[in-house]
C-alpha cells in the first residue's frame, strides 16, 4: 500500500516557476511636506530642521506682575490691576470654560478675589491649562491678623497655646488664610527645633515646619510675611535671599556679616552694641548667633564660649553649626588669636559656603 508521502515532490523532481525580475525604472522620490506650509522635502530630517527654524514652536504664557504663573499650585494673594495681566502667544482663551478676549480675560482675571480657577491657553501646537487659587484678603483682614499676632505672640514666651489662640482669633478672616498658615507654621517649626512647647513634633520636623511656612507666605509681600521668610532663609544658610526681602535691623545686620564671610571676606564686629525693638519668636540658635553678630569685638571675645558649647551640642543643626563655626573663625581672626582662628576654620575647609575664608586664614596663618 503506497503512502501518501511517496505522492509529494520533493522539489528537485518537478517543474518549476519564473521569479520575476525587480523593475527596471527608479522608483519616483519621496517628498515629506510641511504641515505649516506646504513645502516639500527630500527627507524627514530635512522637513524637521525646516519646521524647528521656520515655525518654532509657541508655547502660550501667563505672566502676572512680571512673574510667570506656575501650572498647578500658583496662589494670587494680591489685588493686581489688568495691565498687570499680560497673556502670551495664545490664539484662544478659556476662563472657567469661558472663552473670552485678551483685554476680557486681562480684565476677568484682576476682578477674581477668592476660589479656584480655571485659565486655559490654547495655541496652534500647545494648549496649557493653569489651575489659580484666587486668596486676596481685604487690608482690613490682614491688620486684624498682624494685630492679634502682635497682642498674643510678640515679646511673649513661646508655648503652642498662644499659637492656638492665635489661630482661632484668627481664623474668622477667611481671605487671610495663607498668611495665618504661614504664620503657624513657622511658630511650631520654632518650638519643634527647640523641642518645647509640648507641640507633639519631633526635632527633625522643624525643617518642614519652616519650608511650609516659607511656601504658605511665598506670594504674600508684607513686613510680617517677608521676616519670616527671611528668617527661614537664615535658618538656610541662604543669607542673600534673606537679605533681598528687606529684613528689619539685628537680622539683616547678620545676613550681611555672614554672605561677607561667604564672600572670602573677614568682617569686623560693630563698635557699639546694637540693640532690638520688638521680637518675633524664634529658636534659640538662631537667637544666639544675631545676638553674637551684634557684640562688640571684645564682648564677642568674652561669650565665645556660649557659641562653642552651642556648636559642640548634638542637637544643634549642622546648617546653625556651619554658621557658629565661621562667626568663631572670624572673631578670633579680628582680635589676632590666630592658632584659635585655625582651629575654627579647619572644619570649614571643604565647606561650599566658608571654605574661601577658611583657606585663605589657614593659608595666612601658616605664613606668619
Amino acid at each position: 500500500m503506497a503512502k501518501i508521502i511517496d505522492a509529494v515532490d520533493p522539489g528537485n523532481a518537478g517543474g518549476s516557476v519564473l521569479i520575476p525580475e525587480m523593475p527596471t525604472t527608479p522608483n519616483r522620490q519621496v517628498l515629506r511636506k510641511c504641515p505649516k506650509c506646504e513645502k516639500a522635502f527630500a527627507s524627514r530630517e530635512e522637513c524637521r530642521q525646516h519646521i524647528f527654524d521656520a515655525h518654532p514652536a509657541k508655547r502660550p504664557q501667563l505672566v502676572v506682575d512680571n512673574q510667570m504663573v506656575t501650572e498647578r499650585d500658583h496662589v494670587i494673594c494680591a489685588p493686581f490691576l489688568p495691565d498687570d495681566w499680560i497673556i502670551q502667544q495664545a490664539e484662544q482663551i478659556i476662563i472657567d470654560q469661558q472663552p473670552m478676549t485678551d483685554s476680557a480675560a486681562c480684565q476677568t482675571l484682576s476682578k477674581l478675589t477668592s476660589g479656584f480657577h480655571h485659565v486655559q491657553l490654547k495655541s496652534h501646537d500647545f494648549v496649557v491649562d493653569y489651575h489659580i487659587e484666587f486668596c486676596i484678603p481685604a487690608e482690613e483682614q490682614l491688620v486684624v491678623v498682624e494685630k492679634t499676632f502682635s497682642m498674643l505672640l510678640v515679646n511673649q514666651p513661646l508655648v503652642s497655646e498662644r499659637i492656638g489662640h492665635f489661630i482661632d482669633v484668627a481664623k474668622h478672616e477667611h481671605g487671610a488664610s495663607h498668611y495665618i498658615e504661614g504664620i503657624s507654621d513657622f511658630l511650631y517649626g520654632v518650638l519643634s527645633k527647640d523641642q518645647r512647647g509640648y507641640t507633639g513634633l519631633v526635632f527633625q520636623e522643624h525643617t518642614a515646619k519652616f519650608h511650609a511656612a516659607k511656601q504658605a507666605l511665598r506670594f504674600i509681600d508684607r513686613p510680617l510675611a517677608n521676616l519670616i521668610k527671611a528668617l527661614v532663609n537664615f535658618n538656610d544658610n541662604a543669607f542673600a535671599a534673606a537679605l533681598a526681602l528687606r529684613p528689619p535691623g539685628q537680622i539683616a545686620a547678620a545676613c550681611r556679616i555672614l554672605d561677607g564671610l561667604r564672600g572670602g571676606e573677614s568682617r569686623r564686629p560693630p563698635e557699639d552694641l546694637l540693640t532690638a525693638g520688638n521680637q518675633l519668636p524664634v529658636d534659640i540658635a538662631t537667637a544666639e548667633i544675631i545676638r553674637f553678630c551684634h557684640l562688640p569685638l571684645a564682648e564677642q571675645l568674652d561669650q565665645a564660649f556660649t557659641l562653642e558649647h552651642l556648636a559642640g551640642k548634638r542637637t544643634t543643626p549642622p546648617h546653625d553649626r556651619v554658621k557658629i563655626q565661621a562667626l568663631l573663625m572670624n572673631t578670633f581672626w579680628e582680635a589676632g588669636q590666630f592658632t584659635e582662628a585655625v582651629r575654627w576654620a579647619k572644619p570649614l575647609r571643604h565647606n561650599p559656603l566658608f571654605e574661601e575664608l577658611a583657606n585663605k586664614i589657614i593659608e595666612e596663618a601658616g605664613n606668619d
